[in-house]
């Protein structure tokens, strides 16, 4: 062998070396990418997985939510139509009593409106003196037209049973049906001068359901309370 082919030997095989080396560390890299990528691979699987498993629980979670808000939703649904039913025929029990019944009833809404009005205008006198009270000169009792024709005088004469003893004769006095008529079903309007005392059984009922609503619903639905 010639010096140059030793020479250009020499050169082939360091080249040939330097590849392998290249092509080793080239091979050993994408190894290490495969790996890297392999790894991340499952890093990313890992993480949808559990990004999937918490979405679907939330999922769950707002299903059963929204599940038990229907159901509260019904259930009141339920006690107020079942509130409304027990108020309603209350009302239609009282507006259709026997005659002397219903007399009963309004003449003792008559009385404690005005008996209430009395102690306030004792303690108007009492703060301001007589002449500042501005002391009503009567207290009228307005009724429906129906009312008023057929009952007005049969529930003035049971105010008067309900109070004796607890009204003067002057007060008494002041006590008088009023001319006009009131659009109501049935109660009476307590008209003091100025201001006026509406116990027309719509509103008496209204307060009542007002204050009464909650006991009534718990009662009625004391049985599902206790599932």
């Amino acid at each position: 062998m010639t010096g140059i082919e030793k020479i250009t030997g020499k050169i082939i095989s360091e080249a040939e070396a330097d590849a392998a080396a290249i092509i080793s560390g080239a091979q050993e890299r994408c190894a290490e990418i495969m790996f890297a990528s392999s790894a991340e691979c499952e890093k990313i699987k890992a993480e949808l997985e559990e990004k999937a498993a918490k979405d679907a629980e939330s999922i769950v979670s707002r299903a059963k939510s929204t599940a038990a808000m229907q159901k509260r939703n019904i259930l009141l649904s339920a006690r107020r139509e079942a509130t409304d039913r027990v108020f309603k025929s209350a009302y239609k029990e009282i507006l259709n009593l026997p005659e002397e019944k219903y007399c009963e009833v309004v003449a003792r809404f008559v009385a404690d409106a005005v008996l209430e009005q009395i102690e306030t205008e004792k303690t108007n006198v009492a703060l301001y003196g007589e002449e500042e009270a501005l002391l009503p000169e009567k207290y009228e009792l307005i009724f429906n037209k129906n009312d008023r024709e057929k009952l007005s005088g049969q529930i003035l004469d049971g105010v008067g049973r309900i109070v004796i003893g607890k009204m003067s004769r002057d007060e008494l006095q002041k006590l008088v049906i009023a001319e006009d008529t009131a659009d109501i079903e049935g109660g009476v309007i307590v008209r003091f001068g100025r201001t006026e005392c509406n116990c027309s059984l719509e509103t008496v009922f209204a307060q009542l359901r007002e204050r009464l609503e909650g006991e009534i619903s718990s009662l009625l639905f004391s049985f599902e309370d206790k599932k």
